[in-house]
C-alpha cells in the first residue's frame, strides 16, 4: 500500500544509519505500484550489496597494509632490495635472502605435506586413526589431507570417501611413523571389507 511505502521512506529518513538514496533506489528497482514487501526486499538487497562492497574495500585496505609491512620487514632484514626498471618499482632477492630461502625450503621439505593428487575411486573407503595427543600436529595433518581428498568426517577420527588413497600419502604415513595409528579399509560391492593399511 502507498501508506506503507511512505512509512518506510519516512522511517529511513528518521534513522540516520539508513541511506535515503538506498530507499529511493529500492523504490525505483521495485517499480511504481510495487508492494511494501517487494520494496522491502529490494531495500535489503541494496543494503547487502553496500555491506559487501564496504567489506571488500576494507579487506583490500588491510591486505595492502599487510603487504607494505611485509615488504618493509623483508627490506629491513636485508632479504630483498628495492630498485627501479623502466620507471617501475622492482624488488630483487639478496644473497642473505637466497640463504634464507634455501633454509625455508629445507624446513618445508621436512614438514608434513598437504597436497596430493585427488582421483575418484569406485569403492567406499573408511579411514580411521587414533593418533596420540603428543602427535596432534600429525592428527591435524591427516584431517587436512582427508578433507582435501573429499572425505567426510563421521567422527573426528573416522572419515569416509570414494577418492582413491594416493600412494604418496600412504608412503608419507609410513615415513612419519604413523602406520601404527592408522587403519584404512575399502568396502567392496558385496559389502566386505579389505584392509589397505
Amino acid at each position: 500500500m502507498r501508506g506503507d511505502i511512505i512509512l518506510k521512506v519516512l522511517e529511513s529518513i528518521e534513522d540516520a544509519s539508513l541511506h535515503f538514496f538506498d530507499v529511493f533506489n529500492a523504490f525505483l528497482r521495485a517499480g511504481y505500484g510495487a508492494s511494501f514487501w517487494k520494496m522491502e526486499r529490494e531495500f535489503e538487497k541494496i543494503k547487502t550489496e553496500r555491506s559487501k562492497r564496504q567489506f571488500d574495500q576494507e579487506t583490500a585496505v588491510r591486505l595492502k597494509q599487510k603487504y607494505s609491512v611485509l615488504i618493509y620487514k623483508l627490506k629491513k632484514d636485508g632479504l630483498i632490495k628495492e630498485g627501479t626498471e623502466n620507471g617501475e618499482k622492482t624488488f630483487s632477492i639478496t644473497n642473505k635472502g637466497k640463504s634464507k630461502l634455501d633454509s625455508l625450503r629445507e624446513i618445508a621439505r621436512k614438514t608434513l605435506p598437504r597436497n596430493y593428487r585427488k582421483e575418484p575411486g569406485g569403492k567406499l573407503v573408511i579411514f580411521a586413526f587414533d593418533v596420540p595427543e603428543k602427535e596432534k600436529r600429525k592428527r591435524g595433518w591427516l584431517r587436512t589431507v582427508l578433507r582435501r581428498l573429499d572425505f567426510t568426517m563421521i567422527q573426528k577420527s573416522v572419515w569416509v570417501g570414494k577418492s582413491k588413497i594416493p600412494q604418496e600419502f600412504l608412503e608419507d604415513i609410513y615415513r612419519f611413523k604413523m602406520v601404527d595409528f592408522v587403519e584404512i579399509f575399502e568396502v567392496s560391492k558385496t559389502g566386505s571389507l579389505r584392509h589397505i593399511v
